[in-house]
């Protein structure tokens, strides 16, 4: 019986620490909306309740992307920058992101285990990323600058879909 017991406390505390992340696999791959935009100064259009974290230290463009470069432009260097698939899903529509995000929320080694592309020592203001390769649908662009993380939703354009339906499916 003591054995019985021991066995299934360890089971019990090894799935505990498993689950104990900040952050799950399905949520660094979650986008709740983006940020529209045709270029660096240009007004944007919110579509959803967009879970970024940028602080005005970068910016995406274009949003949408029709194909197969997206700028990313920083006021200073940005050391690395990563690009994940992610999955759109209309949650958290009321959540206050701008008090629950900061550069920790994500680490590291999550973002590189779950990155379709990886731009590393870059150093550089101004990149330009191209993301041919990549499949149309949402990915989270995440850049490293002055050792924090942060990051921006974005939308990559396939001949199936337009701009109407992309506003569509957030309103």
């Amino acid at each position: 019986m003591t054995i019985i017991f021991v066995l299934l406390l360890l089971v019990s505390c090894s799935s505990d620490s498993e689950n104990n992340n900040s952050t799950s696999k399905g949520e660094v791959e979650l986008v709740t909306g983006i940020n529209i935009r045709s270029s660096e100064y240009s007004e944007v259009t919110r579509l959803g309740n967009p879970n970024v974290f940028t602080k005005n230290q970068f910016v995406v463009f274009p949003n949408p992307l029709a194909r197969p470069y997206l700028s990313v432009k920083s006021s200073v260097n940005i050391s690395d920058a990563w690009v994940i698939s992610a999955n759109a899903e209309k949650t958290q529509q009321q959540a206050d992101f701008s008090s629950i995000l900061n550069s920790d929320y994500y680490n590291e080694s999550e973002i590189e285990l779950n990155a379709k592309m990886e731009f590393i020592d870059v150093n550089s203001t101004n990149l330009i990323l191209n993301l041919e390769n990549l499949s149309s649908g949402y990915y989270k662009v995440f850049v490293k600058i002055n050792g924090n993380l942060y990051w921006d939703n974005i939308f990559l354009q396939g001949n199936d879909l337009d701009v109407d339906d992309l506003i569509n499916y957030w309103d």
